[in-house]
């Protein structure tokens, strides 16, 4: 049986393990189980050069009073927000075709018009205006 051997990876440090599987299938499987209920077992190593800094945070006291990503950090951050505006403004798209065939674009452009505000929100936040 192949031996595979899976790197798990942070910004900071990785990890390998490996792992006995038939196929490469089998293996990322048993590589995401692993992660899943074993990753206390993994030993993580430091990668040679150092990271970049991609976060600072200011504090005053002890309250958080600025913060700064840089745009790889802040896109991560910003993923599942345009993940959801990109389907809103799909469907609402699709709305806006189907009703054409039917002739009634009056709820189409409804929907079009109020994911706008949730796609805008999105991408202000992507582009670091929405922190």
């Amino acid at each position: 049986m192949p031996i595979y051997t899976a790197y798990f990876r942070t910004d900071a440090n990785y990890a390998t393990q490996e792992f006995e599987a038939d196929t490469l299938e089998e293996a990322m499987r048993t590589a995401r189980d692993f992660l899943e209920s074993a990753a206390e077992d993994l030993t993580f190593e430091n990668y040679d050069g150092g990271m970049p800094v991609n976060e600072i945070e200011i504090y005053q006291d002890s309250d958080e009073v600025a913060v700064w990503h840089d745009d790889d950090l802040r896109l991560r951050l910003a993923a599942s927000g345009l993940l959801e505006a990109l389907e809103d403004q799909t469907e609402a798209a699709q709305a806006v075709i189907d009703n054409w065939a039917e002739g009634d674009l009056a709820a189409a452009v409804r929907a079009l018009d109020a994911s706008i505000d949730g796609a805008r929100a999105a991408i202000a936040k992507a582009k670091g205006g929405g922190q």
